[in-house]
């Protein structure tokens, strides 16, 4: 399980032999870790810029993240930075001055479909700011002026309005904004000044009124709640019989998805890898997952939500 590690530290010591550097090794949670435990390596190399920092995937000798801080301790990001999925597939690129965005910031997905596309001004977004859902259509269309004002109008994936409304100085809400459910009814009227909100009206996917206009915020949820999603998880994962882990008794497996308005599981994609046959099950076992209890937000709807979960696979002793 080592000789991905052993290799890239070999590419690697050519190029940094005479280089003041500093080398760091981190786990599946980006927490510091001893080399045999590591799924990331870390490098970076004191420049005449500052100190770049080189971020590799160990198992799949390949770069997850390349930037420039103004520190050794690389906390204040300033200059060009890029990230990537395991594949090698660009993720996102763009500068940071001070630690702040500074210029155009791209996203993509990792079939290299744009997800979002938006410029910066010292950490405002300035000018037109698009996103895309995964199906292609566009998510999010924002105009910003350097003061921070604008407008906003967005869409679910089905090409329904989701969202209009306006921006005063500061990028703050001002004026009338609309929310909308998934069907293409109003969820709910709030009136902003200056970003307080000071009236809101709320009505159901008919179109009917709502008289308790009470926030009810609450996350995406398994049914039964969390113990009854580790058991659905311990139930259906299975240690693959051909394999064997060395040098403990257990693998993990750190999967992303999305759990759509309807309760749907989605955009489910290994996020740290383990080897490709436990990646292979791990994202089986959350794509077969039963419909969750989708997230509903202050707007009076229910909206997409984004998950992590990490999958740990124990190897039975023989």
């Amino acid at each position: 399980m080592r000789k991905p590690l052993l290799l890239l530290l070999c590419i690697l010591a050519f190029s940094i032999a005479d280089a003041q550097k500093t080398e760091k090794y981190y786990d599946y949670r980006w927490k510091a870790c001893a080399p045999r435990e590591a799924r990331f390596y870390s490098i970076t190399t004191k420049t005449d810029s500052g100190w770049l920092r080189r971020d590799y995937y160990i198992r799949e000798q390949k770069l997850q993240m390349t930037g420039l801080y103004k520190d050794d301790s690389c906390t204040i990001k300033n200059g060009g930075f890029a990230f990537y999925y395991p594949s090698g597939a660009l993720q996102s690129a763009g500068r940071y001055t001070d630690q702040k965005k500074q210029g155009l910031w791209i996203q993509l997905r990792e079939n290299q479909q744009l997800w979002d596309s938006t410029v910066y001004n010292y950490g405002q977004p300035i000018g037109t700011s698009l996103k895309w859902h995964s199906n292609g259509l566009l998510s999010d269309s924002a105009v910003y002026r350097p003061d921070g004002s604008g407008s906003l109008v967005s869409w679910f994936d089905n090409a329904h309005t989701a969202a209009t409304g306006n921006y005063t100085a500061g990028t703050k809400q001002n004026g009338e904004w609309r929310y909308y459910h998934r069907n293409g009814q109003v969820s709910a009227v709030e009136t902003y000044k200056n970003g307080r909100l000071v009236n809101k009206k709320y009505y159901t996917e008919e179109g009917v009124p709502v008289a308790d206009t009470t926030a009810r915020e609450k996350a995406a949820s398994f049914p039964g709640g969390p113990e009854a999603w580790k058991q659905y998880l311990s139930g259906k994962l299975k240690f693959p019989r051909e394999y064997k882990i060395e040098n403990g008794d257990a693998a993990i497996v750190v999967v992303d998805f999305a759990v759509t308005e309807n309760g749907d599981i989605t955009d489910v994609a290994t996020s740290s890898s383990f080897h490709p046959a436990f990646d292979r099950i791990a994202e089986d076992v959350i794509r077969r997952s039963p419909k969750w209890v989708p997230a509903f937000d202050r707007h009076n709807r229910n909206i997409k939500a984004r998950r992590r979960q990490p999958l740990v696979f124990k190897q039975t002793k023989q």
